[in-house]
């Protein structure tokens, strides 16, 4: 199992053998001088969830702190974790005792956590049902008075929504193109401008199109990108940055690939960069992009998180110029043996979506079984899986997947992140917003973090009283809350009850 236990000082090497391939480590055993241990924390005061640090400080019999040595830690009860590090996190609010051990040498330390007490209530502000196409993204326009809508499953159609009085969403216009589905849409920063995609026209004119939004609440087509993008664009992201002017940074159904447009002259877009994994165009799928400071973090399927410098210089990217940081892959044919047992093999996986955070990715992952439940015949009888990681890239040269969540039921789509609170459309498991202060390890579904729920299910809709939320996008303390099945949703977290029984 890849234990060793020291028995007298001196020098031994480990090798380890698999097949041909060896690996080999020299140890070396000191004498056990330690005669004393005394565990030292970072806080008196933590919540479930809060991450504390422990550090064991061994000292030889004369009192001097002996350097180099690293215990092995245990805590009791079991519901929580702690790293090589040292770094514990309990996943109920209880007392924990931390145990740092140095052979035979052993320390203790207990830590009383308190509740997180996050849950809040969540209001229906307003609601504007869909019912002719499935409901796809939502983006609200920089003035925070337009919407706009896009649809699916044969969806030909952008919708421009009235949210100046968010309890009374009102369509005002919409925008036709040969597609069958907006999956995707997005203003400038200036408001002046909006990119839509295209997927599935009848004549493979797919790539994006580009309105003018001289009237936010009457957009107008005036120019398409379609050059080398006749499979379909999936996803979008606009990005501007001084000196290199505003991109579009799109998606390739055909091929994997990310291509990067130049729509300083929106009438006018022209292509200035492209970037692919290194693999087959057959096996590489690139899902969606977000880009922050000069870096695009892009949810490249079954090649995980890849990290592209595009204008932030650390590796001398631009957007003509994308060049490779980092990049993030893990087993997830492995991650999800449980959807394949449930609907056979062939099941729909891969990393989906990311959003930048502070020092963290938030990583979605998509999974749908193979195959339907066998006799069943709505849609409440099938379901979504999936799970959000949250990847540490204070050192992107080495990131790691440090915490993660998983609903019990339904799945991980579209997230956004405001403040410390995470919003998520999780498919069959309706909306959710998740406290996400502070560091972040382990599971954060049991360390009581998730701050309002709410089922979007609905009788007005494409398919009746089942949810399917697809993602969220938060402005002025309004959530817009677009459901695959049944349109938008504008939700209002309202403060924390304090009246609370004991």
């Amino acid at each position: 199992d890849g234990f060793i236990t020291a028995i007298k000082p001196g020098t031994a090497t480990l090798a380890a053998v698999s097949g041909a391939a060896r690996a080999e480590r020299t140890i070396t055993v000191v004498p056990n001088t330690i005669a004393s241990v005394e565990l030292v924390r970072t806080v008196r005061e933590a919540r479930q969830g809060d991450v504390v640090r422990f550090r064991a400080v061994a000292r030889n019999a004369a009192g001097r702190e002996l350097d180099g040595l690293s215990p092995i830690w245990s805590f009791s009860p079991g519901e929580g974790m702690i790293d090589q590090d040292g770094a514990f996190v309990g996943y109920a609010p209880r007392t924990y005792t931390i145990t740092a051990s140095f052979g035979t040498i052993s320390a203790d330390a207990m830590i009383t956590l308190a509740p997180r007490e996050v849950r809040r209530p969540v209001t229906v502000v307003g609601r504007l049902p869909r019912t002719a196409f499935t409901t796809e993204e939502v983006w609200i326009h920089p003035n925070g008075k337009v919407a706009y809508l896009g649809t699916g499953s044969g969806g030909d159609r952008m919708y421009t929504i009235d949210i100046s009085d968010p309890a009374n969403p009102v369509v005002t216009d919409s925008i036709l193109s040969n597609t069958r589905r907006v999956n995707d849409l997005m203003t400038t920063p200036d408001g002046r401008t909006l990119v839509f995609t295209r997927e599935g026209a009848s004549d493979r004119k797919n790539g994006i199109v580009i309105a003018s939004l001289a009237d936010p609440l009457h957009p107008r087509p005036i120019a398409e990108f379609t050059e080398g993008m006749e499979a379909g664009v999936h996803s979008a992201f606009i990005y501007r940055q001084e000196p290199f002017g505003t991109h579009v940074f799109a998606t390739n159904d055909g091929t994997g690939a990310i291509h990067v447009i130049n729509i300083d002259d929106p009438s006018a877009p022209r292509e200035v960069g492209r970037w692919r994994t290194d693999r087959p165009d057959a096996g590489r799928t690139l899902h969606d992009v977000d880009v922050q400071d000069g870096l695009a973090y892009l949810s490249y399927w079954n090649d995980g998180l890849v990290i592209l410098d595009v204008g932030k210089g650390i590796k001398g990217g631009s957007p003509a110029n994308p060049q490779l940081v980092a990049q993030v892959k893990y087993d997830l044919n492995a991650l999800y043996r449980d959807v394949e047992a449930v609907g056979g093999p062939g099941f729909i996986r891969g990393t989906h979506t990311a959003w930048r955070h502070k020092d963290y990715v938030f990583i979605a992952d998509e999974v749908f079984p193979a195959s339907p439940v066998e006799g069943a015949k709505d849609a409440s009888a099938g379901r979504a899986y999936g799970r959000l990681q949250v990847v540490d890239i204070s050192d992107l040269a080495a990131p790691r997947i440090v915490a993660h969540y998983e609903p019990e039921f339904g799945g991980v789509h579209n997230v956004w992140v405001a403040g410390d609170t995470l919003y998520m459309g999780a498919y069959n498991a309706g909306f959710r917003a998740f406290d996400i202060s502070g560091e972040l390890r382990g599971d954060l579904r049991t360390q009581g973090r998730e701050m309002v729920h709410l089922n979007t299910a609905d009788m007005d809709g494409s398919t009746k009283n089942t949810a399917m939320t697809w993602g969220v996008v938060v402005r002025d303390g309004l959530a817009y809350v677009n459901d695959m099945y049944n349109g938008l949703w504008i939700v209002r977290m309202e403060p924390r009850r304090r009246d609370l029984t004991p």
